[in-house]
This record gives C-alpha cells, structure tokens and sequence, in this order.
C-alpha cells in the first residue's frame, strides 16, 4: 500500500511542478525525505516569501511540522490549507504515510480541529484498522470528537484488539463516556489478561454507578467469577443498594480480599445490622490500611460502643503510629456531631 502511496505522491508533486510554488515544495519534500528538516524548513520560508498563499508549500510545511513532532502546528496548517481552498483534504497524504509516527501524529492533528471532509468517523474507523498499535492508540483517544452513538460502537471494538494499552485505554473511555449500556462490554473486561485493562473496566465499573440504575449490576452478582461479583457489589453500593453485602461482607473477611478496603467504605453506606461488626472486626485486619479506614469508618457511624477497642488500639504501642493516629481521629470523630458517613472510594 505505501509504495502506492509514494508514488502517488510522486505523481501529486510532478504535476504540481509546473508552477514556481509547486517547484520549491518539491524541493522541500525531498529534503523532507532526506531527513534534512532544517533545509526544508529554511527552502519553505524562502517560498512563503514569494507565494504565500501557496497550498503546495502549506502541505509540506504540515508535513513538516508532524516530522518535528508539532501536531498542533500541523492541525493549525491544515485549517490555513482549508481556508483558502474549502475541498482540500490536508491529512489525506500524511494519514496514509509509510511512518507509523507520522500517521499517529496525523491523527492527532486531525482530532485537534477536525475538518468536515471526509468525515471524523471515517477518519477514526480507518484508523482503527491500521496495522500498527500506535496509530489504533490514537484514534481511540480521538473518539473524544464523537458524540456517544458514534463513538462507543468505536471503542467497543477497540475492546477487543490485540494491544492491550488499545484495551485499556477503550476501557478508561468507556467510563468516561458515561454511558451506562457499556457496563454488560466492561464486565466483560474483567477478564482480560492484562491487568491494566482489568483496572481499568473496574474503574469504569465503579464510575458509572453514579448514572446507572441498579438493575444493570444485578445480573453480575450471579457470576462464577468472584471478581465480577464484587465489582458489581461494590457499585451496588455506591447507589446504597444492599443487595450485593453479602459479597462484600465476605470480602473484607477474607485475609487474601483485595478488595477489603473498598469493602469497608462501600458496606458503612449500607443500612444494615451485620455492617458494624464486620467493620469492628476490620480494625484487627493484618493490612494497616484496612485498619485506618475501619476505624475512621467507625468513628463517621458514631459507634460509641467501638470506643473502648479505638483507645485500646490508640494506646497499644506494638501498633503502626499511622493506625494509632488513625484511633484517635476516630475518638475525635465520635465526639462531633453524627453525619452521614462517607468515605472517599478509590478510583482504582
């Protein structure tokens, strides 16, 4: 395909060398070629001089600056291109350069101000489609130019290819989106091999329990994989549903639960009478973090019957100065005014 190319570029710059203009950009391009930026940048200004508005020297200063790594030079080019000729297609060209860094910075360029032709989604669709991740990692990023009924099919496939920061970066988008109908494709990537994706579809998981109902979590309950069962808990939570505690409650039990912190602030939202003493029993957790959170939460719930076991802890000098000092915030907290408690979930 890119021996195509360059020979169409060839044949673009022959016949554009019959003007005065069209001479120096093909001068320039093959200083381009050459590696010999500074040449080119210099034969460039020689020809603005003489032609200013000359769409030939525009193109390959464009090309220049995506050589120099300045995609927003680049995109600031395209929009003089297409101020002085409306049917140019700048980026047709760069988009189909044998250099993969090229293309990417391209794409990037393109997404920066997006022209009406050809349209941004047939830009980013076939981008998707080039053979290298670089490229595909760019147009995802660029699906921020879509509106969501464009964008998700786009990312949803991007779910699925091979380079797994292409998974995880489809994975962070989709959260952000947010749009709830992705959640049943986000589930799905708790499965990946990679853990970045995994981290990833959890996180957006968690952020969108915020604008879904809870009826978009319930199915995941009924999972084999524990994983998704306590994801779907811990979302469940965040929208003060309590039908994913028992999951959650035998998560912070568990001594090999990663979850057991987020278990902790997730439970203390849910009205329950088996919450307070999981959370006391947290507070002898072999992770100190867990400890801290415990005994925080518990002094946000105004557990006076809790304050015996936070001064012993606060007393016991065999305990880390963090958990210790964590004790007595929770004492303090027990002598204020009750608020509703909240404690801060991690994004990941």
């Amino acid at each position: 395909m890119y021996s195509a190319l360059s020979a169409l570029v060839l044949a673009l710059l022959l016949t554009s060398c019959s003007q005065p203009d069209g001479r120096i950009a093909q001068s320039a391009h093959q200083l381009l070629e050459q590696g010999k930026l500074q040449q080119a940048q210099e034969s460039l200004q020689d020809g603005f001089r003489q032609f200013p508005q000359s769409i030939a020297l525009r193109q390959e200063r464009l090309h220049l600056n995506l050589l120099a790594g300045q995609p927003e030079l680049a995109a600031a080019e395209a929009q003089q291109i297409l101020q002085t000729q409306p049917s140019a297609q700048p980026y047709r060209l760069p988009l189909r350069d044998p250099s993969p860094a090229i293309r990417s910075l391209a794409v990037r360029a393109f997404a920066l101000a997006p022209p009406q032709h050809p349209s941004p989604i047939s830009v980013l669709r076939t981008a998707l489609r080039d053979p290298d991740p670089s490229v595909r990692r760019e147009s995802i990023e660029a699906t921020r130019i879509l509106n969501s009924s464009q964008a998700t099919p786009l990312l949803r496939q991007a779910t699925q290819d091979p380079d797994w920061l292409t998974r995880a970066s489809a994975a962070r988008l989709l959260g952000n989106r947010a749009d709830p109908t992705a959640i049943p494709t986000l589930f799905s990537m708790l499965q990946d091999k990679d853990s970045y994706v995994r981290r990833f579809a959890r996180r957006s998981l968690l952020e969108l329990s915020t604008l879904a109902k809870p009826d978009a979590y319930l199915p995941a309950l009924q999972s084999k994989d524990r994983t998704t069962q306590v994801v779907a808990s811990l979302a469940l939570a965040r929208l003060n549903d309590g039908r994913g505690l028992d999951i959650l409650l035998a998560e912070m039990a568990n001594p090999l639960g990663v979850e057991r912190i987020e278990g902790v602030k997730s439970a203390v939202r849910i009205k329950d009478p088996r919450v307070l003493p999981a959370v006391r029993a947290a507070t002898s957790d072999q992770d100190s973090q867990v400890r801290m959170v415990a005994l925080i939460a518990l002094g946000l719930l105004q557990d006076k019957e809790s304050a015996p076991l936070m001064k012993k802890i606060q007393s016991d000098a065999t305990a880390p100065q963090e958990v210790r000092l964590a004790a007595g915030k929770a004492l303090e907290l027990l002598s204020q005014a009750p608020t509703q408690p909240h404690l801060n979930p991690s994004p990941l």
